[in-house]
C-alpha cells in the first residue's frame, strides 16, 4: 500500500467533480459537509461525515450540496485488493465517531505524509492500513439489515418530501417499530425523525438559495403541509427565519 497523494479541501457552493473513468487508483473520501454523490440510482444526498471509497477505474462524480463542500482525500496505490470482495465501492458510508476517531487519524497519517522523518513510509503505511480497516469495519459489525437500513437513509435525502414514517418504514424492513429505532440510532447514530428533518431542511436551503419560490411552496415541496411548522423547524435548525437566510444567500 502506497499513499500517492492526500490532502483536505474546502470548495464553494458550485464545486463538482465528474470523473468518466475514475482515477488508475483508489479513491478515498472522508466528507466533512453535506453533498451530493451520483450512483446508478441517480444523485444521493448525503450527510456531512460521509466516506466513500472507490475502486480503480470507478466513474465518479459528486458535488457540494449546501453553501461549502469539505473533503479529506487519499490517492492509494496497492498492489492486492484493499477490501474484502462484496464491499460497497462507491457507496456512502456514515462514519460513526468521525470527529473523535477518523479525523483525527488522518490528520496524523496527514501530518506524516508531509514530513521529513527517517520512518514515515512504515508509519504512513501502518496508520493507513488502520484507517482503511475502521472503514470497513464501518460496514462489517453492523450486520445484515445494515445495507437496508442504508437504502432508507439514502431515500430519505434523496426525496425528503415524501410521507416518511416510522412505522411505514419499520413494516418495509420487516422489524417492530421499537427495534427499527433502536437499529436506526445504532447504525446512523441519529433517529429517523432527526434524519427526516435534516433531509427536508437541508433541501429547503437549496431552494431558498436557488430558486425565486415562495416560501409557502417550498415548503410544500419539501413535505411540509404547514407553514408555521416549516418556519419553527427551519429556525430551530438554522438558527433563522427561511426569509433571514435567503437573504443571506443572496449575498454570498
Amino acid at each position: 500500500m502506497e499513499i500517492l497523494k492526500m490532502g483536505e479541501a474546502t470548495h464553494g457552493s458550485d464545486f463538482q467533480i465528474m470523473r468518466r473513468n475514475g482515477y488508475p487508483v483508489y479513491l478515498l473520501l472522508l466528507v466533512k459537509t453535506p453533498a451530493l454523490f451520483e450512483t446508478e440510482d441517480g444523485w444521493k444526498q448525503t450527510p456531512a461525515d460521509t466516506a466513500i471509497l472507490f475502486h480503480p477505474g470507478q466513474r465518479h462524480s459528486y458535488r457540494a450540496a449546501g453553501e461549502s463542500y469539505t473533503d479529506c482525500w487519499m490517492h492509494i496505490q496497492s498492489a492486492s485488493p484493499l477490501l474484502f470482495d462484496g464491499f460497497p465501492f462507491g457507496q456512502p458510508i456514515p462514519m460513526r465517531q468521525a470527529k473523535e476517531r477518523f479525523y483525527p487519524l488522518f490528520d496524523i497519517i496527514l501530518g506524516e505524509f508531509f514530513s521529513a522523518h527517517r520512518t514515515k513510509e512504515s508509519v504512513i503505511s501502518s496508520l493507513t492500513a488502520g484507517l482503511i480497516e475502521m472503514f470497513a469495519a464501518e460496514v462489517e459489525t453492523k450486520g445484515p439489515l445494515f445495507p437496508a437500513f442504508l437504502r432508507l437513509r439514502e431515500r430519505v435525502f434523496r426525496a425528503p418530501e415524501q410521507d416518511w414514517r416510522a412505522d411505514d418504514a419499520a413494516h418495509e424492513l420487516g422489524v417492530s417499530k421499537g427495534y427499527f429505532h433502536v437499529l436506526y440510532r445504532q447504525y446512523f447514530l441519529t433517529t429517523f425523525v432527526a434524519d427526516v428533518i435534516t433531509a427536508r431542511i437541508q433541501q429547503a436551503e437549496e431552494l431558498l438559495a436557488s430558486t425565486p419560490e415562495s416560501v409557502e411552496r417550498i415548503a410544500e415541496r419539501c413535505g411540509y403541509n404547514n407553514i408555521e411548522h416549516f418556519t419553527r423547524q427551519f429556525r430551530s435548525t438554522t438558527g433563522i427565519s427561511p426569509g433571514r437566510y435567503r437573504k443571506q444567500a443572496s449575498k454570498i
